[in-house]
């Protein structure tokens, strides 16, 4: 797993800075039930200490101090209810690392070199930037970030404020916090044991960008896992997925449950051939992810009704002129394990262009591009390689329990001839509790490098 360590000195961060790409999309992932395996004390423990070290900011406040003596008392009982106020602990961890990884969010969007992974330089082939980065983790007397507590809209999304010095992308009228940083932006999902984070850095000085449709940038995550809540009241997936039956456009149910186009999207008389239930229910999942990363990016959520719109991809549901495709199609989630894109971790991702039909108020349409990055276990994740014969597709499918989904755009129409360069690759990094810690420079509740191993 990847190690994270946040340099502040000016030296350290000049030299970084030279090898940090500033227009990135990156998706940072923790597997929860591993990472608490690190940690040698509770959850209310751990949030006590943490919050004892780091102490707790605005974000104004966290631009004029590096870290204040002692968090504004409200201010640090505010957080701290944040997480205390589920009754389980997975659930505390959960909103504990959210807490964090939106604090991340916020002091890379001041400098992106912050909590950059060392091992993400390995890979680009910077031997400078790993040698100043051993020297930066010797150093004891390195200052410490605070955990900053970021702003909400209206309707509850967390967003990066724009801070001074700053300039922001004009809005297209789709959000209307004049105050939010353009320039980064970032969104949090999560379902235990996962959690994850997307955050978008764009160049302000770029003007060359043709593929958005205007120069805002608007960006949304899901986190599904393939597990169907089931109960006495809903004993089987077919039980289960009825339930949600509304939620979906007819197109998008009969997609749901088919694997062939039938004659309402072909306009042939041809036989459908019905799903398995594990099929179904992730071809559901996937589906669902995309409609709560496209409300997310709106920063709507849950206040846009979902059979509202209709999403469709570009190569698995529609061809390049929107027209549905005919013939046999296996769904969303074959395209993603027969595709070919992949990080030297062997960490696949799949990236398409889909169109997004608004039906209500009235008819309108948009392109959106959609990146779904599976998920697996840690102990096996690094070791898939994209290489795998398709006779062993079923044993690589098996391998992921969940998937991330991220929502970026809108893009201009002419993003669907020439996809190849309009999507974006995406940085995935995958992180530990123990990581965001110490990129706020805490290392009170690490463990020893013998006991973490």
């Amino acid at each position: 797993i990847h190690r994270t360590h946040r340099t502040t000195s000016s030296t350290i961060m000049a030299n970084r800075t030279e090898s940090v790409d500033q227009d990135t999309l990156t998706l940072s992932i923790i597997q929860l039930d591993h990472s608490i395996k690190q940690i040698d004390s509770t959850i209310v423990d751990t949030t006590s200490r943490v919050f004892d070290d780091l102490s707790c900011s605005t974000p104004s406040g966290a631009l004029h101090s590096v870290v204040q003596s002692s968090s504004p008392p409200q201010l640090r009982a505010k957080m701290e209810k944040s997480i205390m106020r589920f009754l389980r602990d997975p659930d505390r961890w959960t909103s504990f690392a959210s807490v964090l990884l939106k604090s991340l969010a916020f002091h890379r969007s001041v400098d992106p070199t912050i909590g950059m992974s060392s091992a993400t330089n390995v890979m680009e082939g910077n031997p400078s930037t790993i040698e100043i980065l051993q020297l930066a983790i010797m150093d004891d007397n390195e200052k410490k970030l605070p955990i900053v507590d970021l702003p909400r809209t209206k309707y509850n999304r967390p967003y990066l404020p724009q801070l001074d010095g700053q300039t922001s992308s004009p809005s297209n009228g789709t959000q209307a916090n004049g105050g939010e940083n353009r320039n980064s932006v970032m969104n949090v999902s999560h379902q235990y044991p996962w959690i994850c984070m997307a955050q978008q850095q764009l160049d302000s000085t770029a003007t060359n960008d043709t593929s958005l449709k205007s120069t805002q940038m608007l960006l949304g995550v899901d986190l599904v896992v393939f597990n169907a809540r089931l109960s006495k009241y809903k004993p089987t997936i077919d039980d289960f997925l009825k339930s949600f039956k509304r939620s979906f456009t007819s197109w998008e149910w009969e997609r749901i449950n088919h694997r062939q186009s039938p004659s309402m999207w072909s306009g042939h008389t041809s036989s459908t051939r019905s799903r398995t239930e594990q099929s179904k229910l992730k071809e559901f999942f996937l589906r669902w992810s995309m409609k709560e990363a496209y409300t997310k990016a709106l920063g709507l959520g849950m206040n846009i009704n979902f059979d509202e719109f209709d999403t469709r991809l570009d190569g698995v549901d529609v061809n390049v002129d929107g027209d549905t495709l005919r013939g046999q199609h296996e769904g969303i989630w074959t395209a993603i394990m027969k595709q070919e894109v992949c990080d030297r971790k062997g960490q696949c991702q799949f990236s398409v262009i889909g169109k997004v039909t608004r039906t209500k108020p009235t008819v309108s349409w948009e392109y959106w591009e959609f990146i779904f990055v599976p998920l697996g276990d840690g102990s096996s994740q690094d070791r898939l390689v994209r290489e795998t014969p398709a006779s062993h597709l079923s044993s690589l499918e098996s391998q992921y329990n969940a998937c991330a989904c991220i929502c970026r755009g809108p893009l201009a129409k002419s993003a669907m001839n020439d996809s190849a360069k309009t999507c974006t690759p995406t940085v995935i990094e995958s992180l530990t509790l123990v990581d965001l810690i110490k990129s706020h420079g805490s290392n009170s509740l690490i463990k020893s490098e013998h006991s973490c191993q």
